[in-house]
């Protein structure tokens, strides 16, 4: 559903409600929007049981599959009228998903510590 929601927001840019924002704010758009993906990613990822391996590298797999839907995400805008690719968007997208990465370890690490099964 999350995929779904940012492919509309391409195809359909007036969804953003005119929302004027600073420059440069887009990004941090894109970081808080791939973060979400990663998280909602490796979720997935972790809870599956078909693929042990996946299980056990589903952070690595959530980056990996967020890095190359935001490659593919700005390649796909390029064919849409009124869009055009950007090499920062996919950067910052990548930034938002290692940044997730980086909490949800922390935080698996630490739970961990305290006896808990950490949760992936």
């Amino acid at each position: 559903m999350w995929i779904l929601v940012t492919f509309l927001f391409a195809y359909f840019p007036d969804l953003s409600f005119n929302i004027k924002l600073p420059r440069g704010a887009d990004k941090i758009v894109h970081a808080g929007v791939f973060f979400v993906l990663c998280w909602l990613v490796q979720r997935a990822f972790y809870h599956q049981e078909a693929f042990p391996q996946l299980k056990k590298s589903s952070f690595l797999g959530a980056f990996i599959f967020s890095c190359v839907y935001g490659i593919l995400d700005e390649f796909h805008q390029d064919f849409l009228p009124d869009q055009s690719s950007n090499i920062y968007d996919p950067l910052a997208g990548a930034g938002g998903a290692l940044l997730y990465i980086a909490i949800a370890s922390m935080m698996s690490r630490r739970n961990s510590g305290d006896g808990a099964e950490p949760e992936g």
